[in-house]
């Protein structure tokens, strides 16, 4: 039998060459793409309103008798067709069409026709311009799908409309009937054919939840299989140590959330299978001690670990942290990022080779082929969800199956957590060191930036430092330049105080010796782009000026104020902007009512969706083609459950029924990875 799902889209009915090279424009190559192309809303035809209900602007639909002749009235720029329609109370609407010649050669008087747009209502006269009208008046749900130009609504329906019927004996059922009767989903069969062509609204909804249902409910199962199949890999296995020397290291206690995890880690990495753990801690959570604990323990091991971080400016921090934190309890610390010389980094490749060096820190430096690590027990992506799934694959294989832990200071929603990391252990970093004080967020305008500037200047010669973010290294008529600004601000606002600018496109020497100034108080105003968006620890920096704050997204801006706030001192954030519109206001808003991290990436996921918010390339979601994870989350609940209790059967992938759900999730995951 022909495998009709996976075929061309040619080899259907009234689709030839070039209509296949159309519909290749939509992602449609083959009869599975055509059926699965869903709608993205529908246009509800299906509830009359009564022409003497209508409301001025109102969106309905209304059944009426076409009353007058057509008169057509040419113009230099359209023809226009116009006529009345009218109920048996004798209430009318003015009809106004353009360009519409062949639809108006089929209307008459006399004529019932079903009208769907905005009315405009004036006293007793009703209007309507380019209304949807139907010449057959049923009442209906009509899908609307994303188009390209060449396909329209009618032919793409009608595509796949004898798709199905193509198809419909090769859909296989990968959901048990228990789990559809649970959770009230269609049967395969009859969610395909409700979603494209639904009779009413409820059964369009049903339907479209069933595919909602079925791509969370894959990817989960998907990612569970994952991680069983890395539990059964053997990782190295590290012994208890005295962690004492280390401790008495620490400028300050332990938090208890910081106890807590380390014990977490600590608990994975003595099994003798791999550990894959996410580490969710708000900025100035205390990150980087659960790294330096968990080397350390692989240092007196006689293991190696790696700490790859996304820029070179957080590299340099760490190494700077991490070897004076480390050095001196006897642990080897080197550091490797692409800018050094070559034979500087032959060299370090040599002893990382030969296992003299205990934690090696650096940035996509650390993936390259040339580095070969002796004995490679832990590996650590900081900021992870700046790296994508390749990438700390690619880290993973420098080592023997070794411990992976992942740190975010971009915290999620737990129940988001859980299906996007799936495979992973996630611990919180639920608590701030003590003595950490609120950063103050206020929003203002460039009116009164002045004021604050000069207030900035105060605090300044009190001793403070200050960052000043530009959105970029080249302006517009709207947007602040880094360059152009700080030269602005050095000959008038801070004329007489040490300012700096820092961004991307400089050498690697230059930002690390800016960096290094203003971290010894050499600079005490930085103005710079986003490359200080992680990992810059400044305690005496204690204001935060955001220029054009609407143009960053919200957990951005949270990241940025976490720049601040790191010493004992009372710390500020100013985020600048004259954006009145909605979305920057409720953004802005936001940002300035909360420091809670984990508040503002659920404002932040609500407001912009998964996609901005995690960025699914980096994340290596798959492409989900009916699922919002903003929108779908109750239902990303149950799928969990529904999960949870599917796997408490070591053995139900085997089982006949399960083997259709196997083999699909196995194949998103797989897709998932290669994104």
């Amino acid at each position: 039998m022909i495998d009709v799902l996976n075929s061309p889209v040619s080899i259907l009915r009234g689709i030839g060459q070039k209509r296949a090279e159309l519909l290749k424009k939509l992602n449609i190559v083959t009869c599975a793409d055509l059926i699965r192309y869903f709608p993205r809303g529908y246009l509800d035809m299906s509830q009359i309103t009564p022409i003497d209900q209508l409301k001025n602007g109102q969106t309905a639909t209304v059944v009426a008798k076409v009353c007058t002749d057509i008169s057509k009235r040419v113009g230099k720029r359209a023809t226009r067709f116009l006529f009345s329609v009218s109920d048996p109370k004798g209430n009318q609407i003015f009809v106004i069409l353009y360009n519409q010649a062949y639809l108006a050669q089929h209307l008459h008087p006399g004529l019932t026709v079903l009208l769907h747009g905005t009315f405009t209502v004036e006293g007793i006269v009703r209007r309507i311009e380019s209304p949807k009208i139907k010449l057959d008046p049923q009442p209906e749900i009509q899908p609307i799908y994303p188009l390209t130009e060449g396909v329209t609504q009618a032919s793409l329906a009608k595509n796949i409309a004898v798709a199905l019927d193509a198809c419909q004996n090769q859909l296989k059922e990968m959901l048990l009937p228990e789990i559809r009767t649970e959770c009230d989903l269609p049967e395969i069969r009859e969610a395909y054919r409700s979603v494209h062509f639904p009779k009413t609204a409820a059964e369009a909804e049903r339907a479209k939840n069933r595919f909602i249902f079925e791509e969370l409910f894959l990817f989960t199962v998907g990612i569970r299989i994952l991680k069983l199949r890395v539990q059964k890999l053997n990782a190295p296995k590290l012994e208890p140590r005295d962690m004492t020397p280390l401790l008495n290291r620490l400028p300050y206690a332990l938090t208890n959330a910081q106890k807590r995890v380390i014990r977490e880690c600590f608990d994975g990495i003595r099994k003798p299978t791999p550990m894959s753990r996410l580490i969710q801690g708000d900025v100035g959570s205390g990150k980087t001690v659960i790294a330096a604990a968990v080397a350390y323990l692989a240092a007196k091991n006689g293991l190696q670990t790696a700490l790859m971080v996304p820029t070179e400016i957080l590299a340099i921090q760490h190494y700077e942290s991490l070897s004076s934190l480390l050095g001196p309890c006897g642990v080897k610390v080197e550091l490797l990022t692409g800018s050094m010389r070559a034979a500087e980094k032959r060299d370090l490749q040599l002893r990382i080779e030969a296992g003299a060096t205990d934690l090696v820190i650096g940035t996509h430096a650390l993936i390259q082929k040339s580095v070969k690590f002796r004995n490679l027990a832990i590996a650590i992506a900081d900021e992870q969800h700046r790296f994508g799934v390749q990438q700390r694959a690619a880290m993973q294989e420098k080592g023997i199956n070794p411990h992976m832990i992942f740190l975010s200071a971009t915290p999620i929603p737990r129940s988001l957590a859980l299906v996007l990391y799936g495979d992973l252990d996630i611990s919180i970093l639920d608590e701030l060191p003590p003595g950490r004080i609120p950063v103050a967020t206020r929003r203002i305008n460039s009116e009164t930036s002045p004021r604050m500037y000069q207030y900035l200047r105060d605090r300044i010669e009190k001793g403070d430092q200050a960052y000043i973010v530009c959105p970029s290294v080249e302006g517009s008529d709207e947007m602040k330049s880094a360059v152009d600004f700080c030269n602005e601000l050095q000959q008038t606002v801070f004329r007489g105080i040490s300012i700096a600018c820092l961004h991307g496109r400089m050498r690697a020497e230059e930002k690390e010796a800016i960096l290094s100034d203003f971290m010894k108080n050499k600079i005490s105003v930085l103005v710079s782009t986003t490359v200080i968006e992680v990992g810059v620890n400044v305690p005496n920096a204690t204001t935060m000026v955001i220029e054009n704050a609407e143009r960053f997204g919200l957990s951005q801006l949270h990241q940025l104020r976490g720049r601040v706030g790191r010493g004992t001192r009372a710390s500020y954030c100013f985020a600048v902007s004259d954006d009145q519109s909605e979305e920057a206001t409720a953004r802005l808003s936001a940002f300035c009512a909360t420091n809670d991290g984990f508040e503002i990436s659920r404002k932040d996921l609500e407001l912009r969706g998964p996609g901005d918010f995690l960025g699914n390339r980096q994340h290596g979601l798959p492409p989900f083609k009916i699922a919002d994870l903003t929108r779908d989350m109750k239902i990303l609940e149950r799928v969990s459950r529904v999960a949870d209790q599917l796997f408490e059967d070591p053995s139900w992938f085997i089982l006949p029924e399960n083997r259709a759900l196997f083999i699909s999730a196995s194949e998103m995951l797989r897709s998932a990875m290669l994104q």
